[in-house]
């Protein structure tokens, strides 16, 4: 295997009820992906406004499997992206910046 370029990019899905994140090689095909549903954790976007800006990181990597996980600690959550079971690369989502509130 040889060494490749990856972008790992999160945002806001388009009907803004969750967010991806996906990682892109470097012909820009979608190699891993992963989605979190708002309402599977209580939250809720807030304000007609919002335009969460999206996170992205690029990494070079030689690795043979990628794999794109979620956590979610003290008010944000964490996207991992691991090749190979190593971590290459890691974006934080808060829900202050992205305006998420808890539903009642």
């Amino acid at each position: 295997m040889s060494m490749e370029t990856y972008t790992l990019r999160v945002e806001e899905t388009e009907t803004h009820d969750g967010i991806s994140a996906d990682v892109y090689d470097g012909d820009e095909v979608i190699a891993a992906s992963t989605r979190v549903a708002y309402d599977d954790y209580g939250l809720a976007a807030t304000g007609d406004d919002r335009s969460p800006e999206a996170a992205t990181e690029t990494v070079t990597a030689d690795a043979l499997s990628l794999d794109v996980q979620i956590e979610r600690i003290d008010g944000r959550f964490e996207f991992r992206l691991l090749g190979d079971g190593e971590e290459l690369a890691r974006e934080s989502v808060t829900d202050e910046e992205w305006e998420l509130e808890r539903e009642e």
